[in-house]
């Protein structure tokens, strides 16, 4: 017989999912508005990728320790904490006087969802039974995704009339409204937690995460053989090695190791730890192509991100509800990922600088929806293998490398995709310069006016092309055309390699082990809510 799961057990669940719901809405309202908060700042678009670095930074590193504490002192009076604080952030994100004091602002987010999100991912293995955690991963993840789209077409028309400052003030509101639905009906839990905080760990994994998320920005800025950026890649690396050996000789390590020891954890994280790397990567190289492409718009931006997340509802929600009815989620997993694939090899043969946005709009719904048809197998393969006195702990790490994940895709795929555009712009300009009969003496000067997109025009050049009757503006458009088409398509390959390398990790997948069920008499799953006596 079917377990069943009572209708206070739903209403705490729809609570949670009501306030990460508000949460992540608040979070994706900045995403269109990167490329115009560069602007505003006035620093080069490659250190836009700051913006995310500062955030994802502070929340992967202080995850591990978010999910100690929640489990020790209580997940529902973190989450509490953490949306307090991002809302006050959001404030200070919406007043930022310099670009410096917004990162400082983005820092504070990031801390802040370091204690939320993974704790309340934390409760879908606390009110749930194993055979019911597929669908609730799934509506979870779906009311996430839904966030994500309806944000990012509202930000994309805010911002086109109130400017970018709007989508943090509009987020303050949001979060706090959640606050209150988390704090009136939400249900306290508590587990097993070190009673000393490990602050030589997290420092560790601040050193650690900080730097290896660095290393895609100092490349751009210093190149890939600066002592710079091999210095930080090595600062990162060896604090890894440290991190790990320091928390084999804890008895109660911030990181729950003991799980990256479980062979099933550890491969389908590390998958779900690609494939995030792989849509973000080609998310945020979209991104800037609709936002920077001759005749782009940020309100295409808001649309493209509304047909990633809305797809991706509908992949959660479907495939919530297979994981719990089928038993072979790695099938489900190899199945779904064979869509984007597909889909981005019409991307790289039908989609250019000139396309029109709505074909664009229809290919990326079909890329979405493999985002939210893995996300809730993965989460119940993940949660299956944590105890239940440490789901704090379990889903916290669960997200820490997750995490990684993202800001390494989105900052990776904004410094290519910004890479690539300028040195084709640069090529291409030449190309057309030579076909226009501009001197082969002035391709130097031809080079130059790419860098600085005809901003700077030596005088030879402008005269040379007075002579031949040829505007800049003209030869510069179509040099940006064919540039953002090629570069495009790289993004495209390099996001399929990772795809199909998630396709070749969910072959080696393990069977998942049968674990006890929790029922009462009437077949009624209870979950393992200890009674909350302290006051908030």
């Amino acid at each position: 017989m079917e377990t069943k799961v009572s209708r206070k057990t739903w209403t705490q669940f729809f609570a949670l999912v009501f306030g990460g719901f508000v949460c992540i809405e608040a979070m994706v309202f900045q995403a269109p508005a990167v490329p115009l908060i560069a602007a505003h700042f006035e620093v080069p678009a490659f250190l836009s990728g700051l913006i995310i670095l500062s955030f994802y930074i502070t929340s992967t590193a202080f995850y591990p320790l978010a999910g100690r504490v929640a489990d020790q002192i209580g997940r529902k009076r973190v989450i509490l904490f953490g949306m307090i604080l991002f809302t006050l952030s959001e404030v200070a994100a919406a007043l930022s006087p310099t670009f410096s004091f917004l990162l400082f602002a983005r820092v504070l987010q990031g801390f802040s969802v370091a204690c939320i999100l993974p704790v309340a991912l934390a409760y879908i293995g606390v009110l749930f039974p194993q055979e019911k955690r597929g669908m609730a991963a799934g509506i979870f993840s779906a009311v996430q995704a839904l966030a994500s789209a309806t944000g990012a077409v509202i930000a994309g028309y805010l911002i086109g009339i109130y400017g970018w400052p709007i989508v943090y003030w509009i987020s303050g509101v949001l979060t706090a409204i959640g606050f209150f639905v988390i704090l009136a009906l939400v249900p306290e839990s508590k587990g097993e937690g070190s009673k000393k905080l490990d602050l030589t760990g997290t420092l560790l994994i601040i050193l650690t995460a900080g730097s290896i998320l660095s290393v895609s920005t100092l490349v751009r800025s210093f190149g890939i053989d600066s002592p710079i950026t091999l210095g930080t890649l090595g600062l990162g690396v060896l604090s890894a090695i440290i991190l790990w050996f320091n928390q084999n000789r804890k008895a109660n390590p911030l990181i729950e190791l003991s799980l990256i020891k479980n062979r099933l954890f550890t491969m389908v994280v590390i998958i779900n730890l690609v494939i995030v790397a792989a849509y973000q990567l080609f998310i945020y190289g979209m991104n800037f192509f609709l936002t920077t492409r001759p005749g782009g718009d940020v309100s295409e931006t808001g649309w493209f991100y509304t047909a990633i997340y809305l797809s991706g509802f509908f992949g959660n929600l479907i495939f919530g509800k297979l994981t719990d009815k089928f038993n072979n989620g790695k099938k489900l997993i190899i199945g779904a990922l064979l869509i984007p694939i597909i889909t981005l090899v019409i991307y790289i043969f039908t989609v250019n600088a000139g396309t029109a946005f709505n074909i664009i709009f229809i290919l990326t719904f079909f890329f979405g929806f493999t985002m939210g048809a893995v996300t809730p197998v993965i989460i119940k393969f993940a949660l299956g293998e944590m105890p239940a006195e440490k789901y704090g702990a379990g889903a916290s790490l669960f997200q820490f490398i997750r995490d990684i994940g993202a800001p390494l895709g989105q900052v990776t795929g904004i410094v290519i995709f910004t890479t690539l555009t300028a040195t084709f712009t640069q090529s291409a300009l030449v190309n057309e310069a030579e076909q226009a009969g501009v001197n082969a003496s002035l391709m130097g000067a031809v080079e130059q006016a790419a860098l600085t997109n005809g901003s700077q025009v030596d005088e030879s050049l402008a005269a040379e092309l007075e002579t031949l009757g040829v505007p800049l503006e003209d030869l510069l458009a179509t040099a940006t055309a064919s540039a953002f088409t090629d570069a495009l398509k790289i993004i495209a390959l390099i996001t399929i390699a990772f795809l199909v390398l998630s396709i070749i990790l969910s072959v080696f997948i393990p069977v998942q082990r049968d674990r006890k069920k929790t029922k009462d008499p009437k077949n009624e799953f209870t979950p393992p809510i200890k009674p909350e006596t302290e006051a908030l």
